[in-house]
């Protein structure tokens, strides 16, 4: 596998590949160049399950789109993210509409497909060989997890022949079908959720202050000889930031995210896990709400239009816990969290699938691009996973 590697920088001087992030500094939209309506603009939170949600991203208009000079993304670009948030990747489809990356996003983009499939070069940004390039650099600067365009050309990729990448692409595309797939059940199933408890407050519910509801508690730091990957999952204030192998977890159940923009972003977390101390997690005080609908009632309270405009915006608990919301009454609750809890049962369901799918296309890739695993073997392997 050596000798198929190759340093990005090289690969660029050759015209095989294009490595290229957003503007920065006097070329940066402004944020009166946002609207409802224009070009995408794609930060680390519009990617997911490796699709670019361009539905939902932020859009620039024409002033601001002409002033962009770099990060113009097209059709088949693989998209990285590289600041704050590392390492999440997604593609570009055929039919996708214009777009340009922001500061935190990265564009890499095959010139020349016969040497490098579109494909083959997303399957390889998700490998763990890349991503632990991307961990042993992202922490060299003193500020916020970051790998700069620099960093980045410097990376090698494994290039085998294009005959090998067009296999592997087509073994592991079916993978990360499967996990699109469930990342779209898991959007639906939490969607219906949403819809039958609004519905419900609605109809039949009360109003009552959050801390009549839950109170807010403070995660914990992660000491450092826990911080080893493990199968205990570690939420921050931007989601799930990792794992971790500690016998010991700070909570089960709704997380609220409480620093910077992310502030008052509410991740379910199906299983006991970590928090660590950029995060809330929750205690319940109404004995007829279970997690799940507690998680629903957060999700509504809308924390984030509590948070502050000062130098280090932050949630305050005390001001959430007097912020008031609508819930279910005890009457309705009953039936209404058996079918929630189906709704998330499911889609917790197809994230553990997705996950185990994500290891077996890690565990793959190397095998198959050193040649220990021929790819009708890695076929077989794949459908009987899928």
């Amino acid at each position: 596998m050596a000798k198929w590697q190759r340093i990005v920088s090289d690969l660029e001087s050759d015209g095989v590949l294009l490595v290229q992030d957003g503007n920065h500094g006097e070329y940066r939209p402004r944020p009166t160049e946002f609207g409802e309506n224009g070009t995408a603009f794609i930060r680390a939170a519009d990617m997911k399950g490796g699709r670019v949600l361009f539905e939902s991203a932020q859009k620039i208009n024409e002033i601001a789109r002409a002033r962009v000079r770099k990060g113009i993304g097209a059709p088949y670009d693989v998209i990285l993210s590289h600041k704050g948030t590392v390492g999440k990747v997604a593609f570009a489809p055929a039919a996708s509409p214009p777009f340009v990356c922001s500061p935190q996003t990265t564009f890499w983009r095959s010139l020349n497909p016969e040497v490098i499939d579109p494909l083959y070069l997303y399957a390889f940004l998700q490998s763990e060989p890349f991503r632990a390039q991307l961990r042993a650099r992202e922490n060299e600067s003193d500020m916020a997890a970051y790998v700069s365009l620099t960093e980045q050309r410097r990376l090698s990729v494994t290039v085998p022949p294009l005959e090998i990448q067009r296999a592997i692409s087509g073994v592991l595309g079916a993978l990360d079908g499967k996990i699109a797939a469930n990342e779209r059940l898991t959007e639906v199933a939490l969607n219906l959720a949403r819809a039958l408890y609004s519905e419900a407050s609605a109809q039949d519910g009360e109003s009552t202050e959050l801390g009549d509801v839950v109170s807010l508690r403070y995660g914990k730091a992660l000491r450092e000889p826990d911080r080893c990957p493990g199968a205990v999952p570690v939420y921050g204030c931007t989601g799930q930031v990792g794992w971790h192998d500690s016998a010991l977890t700070a909570c089960a159940g709704p997380v609220v995210g409480r620093k910077g923009a992310n502030a008052g972003w509410i991740s379910w977390a199906p299983r006991p896990c970590w928090v660590i101390d950029t995060a809330f997690f929750v205690e319940l005080h109404k004995d007829y709400l279970s997690p799940e609908l507690a998680f629903l009632v957060l999700e509504s309270a809308q924390l984030s239009a509590l948070v502050g405009d000062s130098a280090v915006p932050g949630l305050n608990r005390e001001a959430a816990h007097r912020h008031s919301v609508r819930i279910p009454s005890r009457l309705v609750a009953p039936e209404l969290d058996n079918r929630v809890r189906a709704l998330m049962t499911r889609s917790t369901q197809a994230q553990e699938e997705s996950r185990a799918l994500a290891m077996l296309r890690d565990a793959l890739l190397p095998q198959l691009m050193s040649g220990k695993l021929r790819v009708r073997d890695a076929e077989k392997i794949m459908e009987d996973a899928v």
